[in-house]
């Protein structure tokens, strides 16, 4: 039986690598730690935190990796972490939070602006990261699930289908288990400019060429065989956008993966995402994780 003398020395290494982890009394934050160094970005767009229970357990933990929204082209990896470390740490997962290169803002459109498939691109090299040294923090990156909100969502999705993201770095869709796609608009990006022309978020983040729009549409990648891993999703907001979803899902399910289908119709966009884990909200967290304990093979609830 391992003893807990290792995750001692884990998080000693972290203090020399990453700074000083900070603990609440029920999880650890070992934070800004570089995922890459593409060269003239900012360090911090790079960066993730990860949160482990305290004490971290003697048995490697099921992964949990976030991806944050805000169109593109704001947002950080410590927003809305009101409740969310603690849900998943508090049943034995180990929590990582991702920054990613961001569109300007406001938008600029100006020659050398970030757009797809940058943001992507660092998503795939954050989950690449986590999948090679997270065992060093006490992690099993043979369970490792992603989720996102908003744009994180659209991410989260597209990382999952498009295999071309992580085969960049030798790895195959297995290595996720799970996506939770938490209200996304962004899975038929043709059909959202079809309903919104000229949208200037989705412009900023996707420029003008039908043909990256449709690369960049989740729905397009969905084929029997890849490996795509189940998907839970959040339905809210107008008709159209819960209609993409459905498409998306039925798309899924076509293929031959599961999907699991979460109404949040009470909600607003920003409640759906701050309310994962606020102690007593039954509408999205109980079936998210029943969702993440079935990919993970794990008992919790």
């Amino acid at each position: 039986m391992r003893t807990l003398l290792i995750p001692f020395q884990i998080l000693l290494t972290a203090l020399m690598s990453a700074g000083c982890p900070e603990t609440s009394g029920h999880f650890t934050r070992i934070m800004d730690i570089r995922y890459a160094s593409t060269p003239g970005v900012e360090a911090h767009l790079q960066s993730l935190d990860i949160y482990l229970p305290d004490p971290v357990p003697a048995h490697p933990m099921p992964v949990v990796i976030w991806v944050h929204g805000g169109g593109w082209a704001i947002g950080d990896k410590a927003n809305q972490m009101q409740y969310k470390p603690a849900l998943f740490t508090g049943v034995g997962y180990c929590f990582v939070s991702i920054n990613y290169r961001l569109s300007p803002d406001p938008p600029t459109w100006a020659p050398d602006w970030i757009t797809h498939p940058a943001h992507v691109q660092d998503v795939a090299s954050a989950i690449a990261w986590v999948h090679q040294h997270i065992g060093g923090y006490g992690g099993d990156p043979s369970r490792i699930a992603v989720m996102g909100h908003s744009a994180g969502a659209h991410l989260v999705s597209l990382v999952s289908t498009d295999e071309s993201y992580l085969g960049a770095h030798g790895l195959t869709l297995s290595v996720i288990k799970g996506t939770a796609s938490i209200d996304c608009d962004g899975y038929d990006i043709p059909g959202h400019f079809a309903d919104e022309p000229g949208d200037p978020i989705y412009r900023n983040a996707f420029g003008d060429d039908p043909l990256v729009w449709a690369d960049a549409s989740p729905v397009n990648h969905v084929a029997a065989g890849k490996g795509i891993p189940p998907h839970l999703f959040a339905l809210r907001g107008s008709e159209n956008r819960r209609m993409r979803t459905i498409a998306f899902a039925d798309s899924l399910e076509a293929a031959g993966i599961a999907t699991t289908r979460v109404v949040t119709a009470t909600y607003s966009h920003y409640e759906v995402n701050r309310n994962i884990g606020r102690p007593g909200e039954t509408a999205i967290t109980p079936p998210l994780m029943r969702f993440l304990a079935e990919v993970f093979g794990t008992d919790q609830p």
